[in-house]
């Protein structure tokens, strides 16, 4: 019973002992799945849940990257009920960010199946330039909706702002763009390689983990290029008046 009880306290991410957690980075994301499986599994059931009609599936994923995001900045501090709020809020232009996104995503893996049928008559020249442009625009579209969903969550915009605001991030920190196509990389080869043992991953925490690594590369994005910023011009007229 006692290692029951211990087992049940990690899992749910309640230690006894205070360490100063790491405040970003690899470690982080470490330290956050190491001490909070049960809340990284819990909200992922949620969404998956949230996802079953598909209409619904751009407004899940901008609630879960509020969940993960604020996990990351500041420890577990977003409940269901916050989850749940966020799901509703703005229903419509997430809506049609995914639209949009799905759209530009589906595009490119169309092209990209479309250079299969020049590589099997031989015509190498058409193929490289298909499968490049395909590939080009598959990974345009997974960028943009990694930048949108996030600021989405995190801020209060329009859908004319989150697009201006994510097309402007997106090329400006382009290092932190880099890092998501590879990450977004790695993960699908290893769900696509080890098929159909790994359809289990998304189903336990798979998504969260997603989310929670996206989140991990945009957030610090935002808070030094938008929100820190403005709080400062927000306080500087403050102290004026």
């Amino acid at each position: 019973m006692k290692y029951l009880n211990r087992f049940m306290k990690w899992y749910l991410g309640e230690n006894d002992v205070e360490k100063e957690p790491p405040k970003d980075g690899f470690f982080r994301i470490l330290y956050l799945v190491v001490n909070f499986p049960g809340k990284l599994f819990m909200i992922n059931i949620v969404f998956i849940i949230s996802c079953i009609p598909l209409i619904t599936i751009p407004a899940a994923w901008t609630a879960l990257c509020a969940f993960t995001g604020k996990m990351f900045l500041k420890g577990y501090d977003f409940t269901l009920e916050d989850y749940l709020a966020e799901f509703k809020d703005g229903f419509i232009k997430k809506l049609v960010l995914g639209i949009m996104e799905s759209a530009v995503i589906f595009y490119g893996y169309y092209l990209m199946s479309l250079a299969g049928n020049f590589k099997a008559v031989s015509d190498n020249t058409s193929y490289v330039i298909i499968m490049g442009a395909g590939c080009a625009i598959f990974g345009i579209g997974i960028l943009f909706a990694a930048w949108t969903f996030v600021l989405a969550a995190h801020l209060r915009l329009g859908l004319s702002g989150i697009i201006r605001n994510a097309a402007i991030l997106l090329i400006l920190e382009w290092k932190s763009s880099l890092k998501l196509i590879i990450y977004t990389a790695i993960y699908l080869f290893i769900i696509l390689a080890l098929m159909p043992y790994s359809i289990l991953v998304p189903m336990i925490i798979g998504n969260s983990l997603y989310g929670l690594i996206s989140c991990s590369i945009i957030c610090p994005v935002i808070k030094r290029r938008i929100t820190d910023p403005y709080e400062e011009v927000v306080k500087t007229s403050t102290s004026t008046y």
